[in-house]
């Protein structure tokens, strides 16, 4: 993973910009996935959680990150005919210019850790119907993505022992969702989670 610090005249809400692999997007062109990321501190107060706390009070951080690929910005330049051809056409292009990449967001993803109990909750981790397979199990780039957002996080929580996520993604059949978190190291927890160690 390569990281970056985010330039001066980005949305200060992102605070880091970092690549996690390389992903297929466009009929199968290579691009470089990479997130933006945001992470701050937050207070909880009789806090309920999907799995249960033994600190329900105390400190909380989180992360979330906005996935993206970059795309080439160009300007085409059309010339208009003064009447269409017999064919229908009504101009042609008569000039471009390259200005750049663009961001091109393809998911999103989030996750808390409670310091407290050494609990990583990775809340959210999922690619955009525009480019995502409706089978998570077969999804290569959704594959990058997870792995790439987990490494980052237990880099940034090396005291995390435990990583617990959703047993649902709305987005994908239940079941193939659970069979995709079993093929990255997750196994059942409670009825509506999935976890795994952290370390050792």
């Amino acid at each position: 993973m390569t990281k970056e610090r985010q330039e001066p005249h980005a949305d200060p809400y992102w605070q880091e910009d970092l690549a996690v692999g390389e992903g297929r997007f466009y009929r199968d062109q290579l691009f470089t996935i990479r997130l933006r990321l945001h992470s701050s501190e937050e207070h909880i107060r009789d806090h309920q959680e999907l799995v249960p706390l033994s600190h329900k009070t105390g400190e909380r951080a989180y992360v979330h990150a906005k996935p993206y690929i970059l795309e080439p910005e160009i300007t085409l330049t059309l010339g208009v005919y003064p009447k269409p051809t017999e064919e229908g056409a009504i101009g042609e292009v008569t000039g471009s210019e390259w200005k750049g990449m663009r961001h091109r967001d393809i998911g999103n993803a989030q996750a808390w850790y409670y310091p407290a109990d050494r609990l990583l909750m990775l809340w959210e981790c999922y690619l955009f119907e525009w480019c995502h397979e409706e089978d998570p199990r077969a999804d290569e780039n959704l594959k990058v993505l997870w792995t790439g957002f987990e490494r980052h996080l237990l880099g940034q929580f090396p005291e995390a022992e435990r990583v617990v996520t959703p047993a649902w993604e709305d987005i994908y059949e239940r079941t193939l969702w659970h069979e995709f978190l079993t093929s990255q190291g997750y196994r059942p927890f409670t009825e509506a989670t999935f976890f795994k160690e952290a370390i050792g």
